[in-house]
């Protein structure tokens, strides 16, 4: 039944719909998924201001503290507190691009369903006045010249990194959310190593201050 050519059509058409409700709803998790930066990316923060905020007494009070913890214990906690305010500023940084990446597919997809929409009433218009003069069609909208004319006044650079990205990707029906979740990844790594150095510094400082 199923190597009916008759039906064909309709499998293929079943095939579709239902790949495209699953990519439809992959896409749906993966957005789900920034609703995680906002809180991230404040715990981040309180890790940043935390530690500037040490890093500034420990300068300031520098001539108290130097006799506490030793030079080399000075050095090795502010050492930690600046590595843990570099990656506070990554951290920063990689939460700004997901809230980019975030903001960005969700206009787009409104836009693009409206437009979408708008255009398919169109095209059925246009096939039935085909069809009533007998005549053949190529609708559709063809995304090689959106993508053209959208990368037209853009640098040559993010020409070459968009069509690059495109080709290693082009199988990919999620290309649209990988910004974002890697930069949420990114995110997540660097918040990740703000912790870890702020513990290094409070471990790396009562050591120190015990051995004095």
């Amino acid at each position: 039944m199923s190597e009916d050519p008759r039906i064909q059509p309709l499998l293929e058409w079943n095939r579709l719909a239902r790949e495209n409700t699953e990519n439809a709803i992959v896409s749906s998790m993966f957005q789900a998924a920034s609703c995680a930066i906002e809180p991230v990316e404040k715990f981040s923060t309180w890790l940043l201001v935390g530690a500037a905020a040490i890093a500034s007494f420990l300068i300031t009070n520098s001539d108290k503290i130097v006799p506490y913890l030793g030079k080399h214990g000075f050095l090795v906690c502010g050492g930690f507190l600046s590595l843990s305010c570099f990656f506070g500023l990554l951290a920063k940084l990689a939460a700004l691009r997901s809230q980019i990446a975030s903001q960005t597919n969700a206009a787009v997809l409104n836009t693009f369903k409206e437009h979408l929409a708008t255009y398919e009433d169109e095209e059925r218009k246009i096939q039935n006045g085909a069809k009533f003069w007998g005549i053949n069609l190529q609708t559709g909208v063809r995304l090689e010249r959106i993508l053209s004319e959208f990368l037209e006044p853009l640098p040559w650079w993010v020409k070459l990194l968009v069509n690059w990205k495109l080709k290693t990707q082009m199988s990919n029906p999620q290309v649209g959310n990988l910004p974002l979740i890697n930069n949420l990844t990114l995110l997540g790594y660097f918040t990740a190593g703000q912790s870890l150095s702020v513990l290094a510094f409070l471990v790396s400082g009562f050591s120190y201050a015990a051995a004095i």
